[in-house]
């Protein structure tokens, strides 16, 4: 960075839309071990004092780590002391580089959503694992295009164990509900955030008519009876909702397909939601940290089809037909340039993550969240 592009003081004017004339000055310089000389600026309008390391991802780090290497270990299936062990840094190290490479995916995937129109029919499932119990199951609600497989949003929420049980079992559950028991609203809830950004971007779709296909589970009825901007927008012929068994074969032709194919992929990829695995998400906010960081790959570095040519480098947003200057924009810098809440268009299960404000099972107040991620 050769000159400051913004103040990093959210409080200040030149936070959003600096001035045209110069509004800072230099102030000096400091040594570091990590990152040798470091140039200091002060604030003219605010008078706040920040450097150029206040801009860098690894702000206030003592570590350094390849995050391109980070981003294959996550969707490797590996476990956190795994990456750790192969890149010779301690499992709290890889914890804060996965915070805070999460925040930089968010960031661009709310910077892509920011005013798209969608451009092909709509899918959206749950995936269902669980978390720091397995009497917490969790569902992870996903709304991806049906033909590029495109993941558009993503939430998570915690549900209440059900199915067959011993009486053991069931005593146990008793127990454990008198600390935490999960919103049995839920899914509902969680349905309701997806159908948000649904209507969002079939709003402003040259599109004559979207499909948003699911299962049939009651829930996602309930959520889209109840959406005040689904109603007018299904009556005017703009969306329609189509429900298709679960049981039914998994194959190409099933209107879910899309869905079942990045069910396998994250039971693939994440190894907290391999099927039968021992290495069970501890932390919700740091599971779907995790699991943005892979949702990042998966979306812009990945290609679309596994059997596609050697010249074909297609990827998932192509196939969504997503404009190329739009993701260049949104993904320069993501390496290295750290991304700013104040400045990004955050709502929704995007802004939760951000602020790590999933409810944690057992655990009373919220997560930690380090003071500079707030800005």
């Amino acid at each position: 960075m050769q000159t400051p592009q913004f103040c990093p003081n959210s409080g200040c004017e030149a936070h959003h839309e600096p001035p045209r004339s110069r509004w800072w000055v230099r102030n000096g310089t400091y040594s570091s071990a990590l990152r040798g000389r470091i140039q200091r600026y002060r604030c003219s309008l605010c008078g706040r004092g920040f450097s150029t390391q206040s801009f860098d991802i690894d702000y206030y780090a003592k570590r350094r780590v390849d995050y391109h290497r980070l981003v294959g270990l996550v969707g490797s299936c590996c476990g956190v002391r795994q990456m750790a062990r192969y890149l010779g840094v301690g499992y709290e190290t890889i914890g804060n580089k996965i915070m805070r490479f999460a925040r930089q995916a968010v960031a661009l995937q709310s910077a892509v959503m920011d005013g798209l129109s969608v451009r092909e029919d709509l899918c959206a499932d749950g995936l269902q694992s669980y978390w720091v119990s397995q009497y917490v199951p969790n569902n992870i609600t996903v709304l991806a295009g049906a033909r590029s497989r495109f993941i558009y949003a993503a939430t998570a929420s915690s549900l209440r164990r059900a199915g067959r049980m011993t009486a053991g079992q069931k005593h146990r559950r008793v127990h454990l509900e008198q600390t935490f028991r999960a919103d049995p609203k839920a899914l509902t809830h969680a349905f309701t955030e997806i159908c948000d950004v649904v209507c969002r971007a079939v709003a402003g779709s040259a599109q004559q008519l979207t499909v948003l296909d699911t299962d049939e589970h009651r829930a996602y009825t309930r959520a889209l009876g109840a959406h005040g901007w689904w109603y007018e927008l299904s009556h005017t012929a703009r969306v329609v909702h189509r429900q298709t068994n679960s049981c039914l074969p998994r194959t190409g032709a099933n209107p879910l397909a899309a869905m079942n194919t990045i069910d396998r992929q994250i039971r693939i990829d994440l190894a907290e939601h391999v099927r039968e695995t021992v290495r069970f998400a501890r932390n919700p906010n740091r599971s779907m940290e995790r699991f943005w960081v892979w949702c990042f790959h998966y979306n812009y570095h990945k290609r679309y089809r596994i059997t596609q040519p050697a010249a074909d480098t297609t990827m998932h947003y192509q196939a969504a037909q997503i404009e190329g200057l739009r993701v260049e924009r949104a993904q320069k810098g993501i390496w290295s340039r750290r991304r700013f809440r104040t400045r990004s268009a955050l709502f929704g299960p995007p802004l939760v993550l951000w602020l790590r404000m999933i409810e944690r099972p057992f655990r009373e107040g919220w997560d930690y969240l380090p003071r500079y991620l707030v800005a």
